[in-house]
């Protein structure tokens, strides 16, 4: 009799560590599967930040059109190399995989001899349609002109 109740003490201590254990360690993994989906693999985001001027820039002109400009700009960047101020300059600027495209204005040199950097301002007309920027290209190491900054101008 002895040996029975030592044994069944034995099992259920054992059992009840290992369901306290499992409690405790189930805390610290978290499975995710948004409601009406059975995709647990990549589930749905639900929660998003509170998008800004930037990041709308950032949706409407991608990489490669901020490429395109940069690469209209350094034609006047080499007039300026020559000492040539071109401030009046209008320039047109298409991006043929994106499909957008605008006009540079308001080129702005005050500071190109201290800074190597431009200010501009571009209207993009997008997908989401005709909006005005403001932004700065500066020359990179390769001394060719790339978008630092880029903003949404309030009209």
């Amino acid at each position: 009799m002895h040996s029975y109740t030592f044994w069944l003490n034995n099992i259920l201590t054992f059992v009840s560590v290992t369901l306290m254990l499992g409690g405790v360690l189930s805390g610290c993994v978290q499975v995710t599967m948004p409601l009406g989906s059975s995709n647990v693999d990549k589930p749905t985001v639900l929660t998003r930040s509170i998008s800004s001027s930037v990041d709308q820039v950032h949706d409407d002109i991608n990489a490669d059109d901020r490429a395109v400009i940069a690469h209209n700009l350094d034609t006047i960047g080499s007039q300026l190399d020559t000492g040539v101020d071109d401030q009046d300059a209008l320039l047109s600027w298409f991006n043929p995989i994106s499909g957008n495209s605008g006009s540079l204005s308001k080129i702005d040199a005050n500071g190109f001899w201290e800074t190597g950097c431009l200010s501009f301002q571009t209207t993009a007309n997008t997908i989401t349609g005709i909006r005005i920027y403001t932004g700065t290209v500066c020359r990179d190491v390769t001394r060719k002109f790339a978008v630092t900054t880029l903003s949404v101008t309030d009209v």
